[in-house]
């Protein structure tokens, strides 16, 4: 579901970390999963917290309205961070949150 979502920004990504990040801008997301609603004794409602942090190396407008774009495009609603910079990294970095829950059933 989201690697769909990331596709559709255009924007480089990957799940965790870049071994070596690449230059310009790219995205790391994570994904904290709760379960709730046991179905035959198995969990059968996932709800999905995902993070998605935007790396730039400078103030990146564009990508931001796309993944922004994305988003809504999905129907998901979503926080937003303020745009910071990392002294460390040396890079900007917005982040975005959102919560996605789904039911599966057993067949």
């Amino acid at each position: 579901m989201i690697a769909e979502l990331l596709q559709q920004t255009g924007i480089r990504f990957r799940h965790c970390r870049f071994l070596k990040p690449p230059a310009g801008t790219y995205a790391v997301w994570t994904d904290d999963i709760e379960t709730d609603g046991a179905d035959n004794g198995a969990a059968a409602v996932f709800t999905h917290n995902y993070s998605v942090e935007l790396y730039e190396d400078a103030p990146d407008d564009a990508a931001e309205s796309a993944m922004e774009s994305a988003l809504d495009a999905a129907g998901i609603l979503y926080s937003k961070e303020d745009r910071y910079w990392l002294q460390d990294e040396q890079r900007y970095q917005v982040v975005y949150d959102f919560s996605i829950t789904t039911k599966e059933r057993e067949p």
